[in-house]
């Protein structure tokens, strides 16, 4: 249990720190002011988030060489860049992750730079400034407005640790590198206006729409990325979740196999012990399926949505951690909610962070007001139905002055926050066409409400 609650932690922490990575170089993306301070800053940032020791990007070049030319680096050993050719031609030099990457628009990898045989050219000099594994992305960005926008670059990171770029780095790397693309596409075509503002008006107005879809995608990555950090909150919860049937499965086929020994076997007891394994496996198997839909990545579309199946999905999720923790769940729901359009996966994603919060704020205060209560209503609004859900808490509550602030993007009230939850949530609700207010309760605590309008 210990090595297993240590993994654990070591998953928690990593995603994390790429939560507060992705969150400043989103904040970047929105606030540069040139290409080259947007480009440095992001290399700067993901050093400084200690997963990678070196990070640079290179612009393609049209020489005879075919060079790849860092425009922007950050880290330790930055002279490697000086000492090594790196090109996207055909030719051996091309043929590293920089190069394959720039010449196929897909990331190239190395896991072990000691015994790969494509990184033998760069090796003394890797090693010798204790680089162990690297990954090449390029700054390609597809849309279905847009088609594909290509830099004709690549963003190329050098890590300490061998086999440091798995499955999720690399979609958490390509994610950025996509945010990046439609950023940079964003501030050339602001100078693009500066220069001939009266004669390119008409690509001035679908460079904004560009820009403005660039925007949200990034938010669409910060998203998914929160919720994955929220399940990583979750990962000691939803393993005992899974190891308690597991644990029965184990128990029940032993037994089964004991009874099959005997002379004349107990068949009764076989076929009822067997079924219990059927029927465990089955729970597991929900508890994997909750788990894949929250980490779900699919694009967003709003459909018809059950607004009660959606609370009861979330609740079997959270329910071992309040348990954990002794907090008390009370329930009063609505039995003729109206059916919305929206996302499922996102509107789960809303509901889970609220609740989170409100087990975290009552986790120090007296027993007897360590509990949450989740209801839903049915309000008439503007001549139609709306949803209403609410997340109460006896717990510590905000102060006046931080009510305005709740929902601003990097404001946090806990110690160690990162302020997106609250603020994203809120970008959700704005995508449904609902709202997402707080108000604090008369005694103690707060209660979080989020209204959706019901289908017509």
């Amino acid at each position: 249990m210990q090595e297993q609650r240590e993994a654990h932690e070591a998953i928690l922490d990593r995603l994390n720190r790429r939560l507060r990575t992705l969150s400043q170089c989103t904040n970047t993306l929105l606030q540069a002011e040139s290409e080259q301070e947007l480009l440095q800053s992001v290399c700067e940032i993901l050093v400084a988030g200690g997963e990678v020791q070196l990070a640079w990007i290179g612009y393609c070049e049209d020489d005879a060489e075919r060079t790849v030319r860092p425009v922007a680096q950050a880290g330790s050993g930055l002279d490697y860049l000086e000492r090594v050719q790196t090109s996207w031609g055909e030719m051996e030099p091309g043929q590293g992750p920089p190069g394959v990457a720039a010449r196929t628009g897909k990331a190239c990898w190395v896991d072990d730079i000691r015994t790969d045989p494509r990184f033998s050219r760069w090796r003394v000099a890797a090693l010798a400034r204790g680089y162990a594994s690297c990954i090449a992305v390029p700054l390609i960005a597809h849309s279905k407005q847009w088609g594909a926008v290509n830099l004709r670059a690549t963003l190329n990171l050098y890590s300490a640790e061998r086999n440091a770029f798995d499955e999720s780095a690399i979609q958490h790397y390509s994610g950025l590198a996509t945010s990046v693309v439609h950023a940079v596409t964003a501030l050339r075509g602001d100078l693009a206006e500066n220069l001939a503002h009266g004669v390119t008006a008409l690509r001035a107005r679908a460079e904004r729409r560009q820009a403005a879809e660039a925007l949200h995608q990034a938010r669409e990555e910060l998203a998914h990325v929160t919720r994955v950090t929220t399940l990583g909150e979750l990962a000691a919860s939803i393993a005992h979740e899974i190891n308690q049937p597991l644990a029965a499965i184990i128990a029940d086929a032993n037994a089964c196999l004991h009874w099959l020994e005997a002379d004349r076997p107990d068949l009764d007891s076989v076929r009822e012990a067997l079924a219990a394994v059927v029927k465990d496996g089955e729970r597991a198997g929900e508890v994997i399926t909750r788990i894949r839909a929250l980490l779900s990545r699919s694009s967003v579309a709003h459909g018809p949505c059950d607004l009660a199946e959606v609370i009861r999905d979330v609740l079997l999720l959270v329910g071992p951690e309040l348990e954990r923790h002794r907090t008390v769940l009370q329930i009063s729901l609505a039995t003729d909610l109206p059916p919305v359009m929206g996302d499922r996966v996102q509107l789960q994603q809303v509901l889970l962070n609220l609740l989170l919060n409100a087990a975290e704020a009552v986790r120090n205060v007296p027993p007897e007001r360590r509990r949450l209560l989740v209801r839903s209503a049915v309000e008439q609004r503007d001549d139609r139905a709306w949803a209403v859900v609410a997340v109460e808490d006896a717990g510590v509550g905000f102060r006046e002055e931080q009510a305005a602030r709740l929902f601003e993007a990097f404001y946090t009230t806990k110690p160690g926050g990162l302020g997106m939850g609250l603020s994203i949530s809120r970008s959700i609700m704005d995508g449904h066409r609902g709202r997402l207010w707080a108000t604090a309760n008369p005694g103690h605590g707060a209660t979080f409400h989020f209204a959706l309008p019901g289908m017509r």
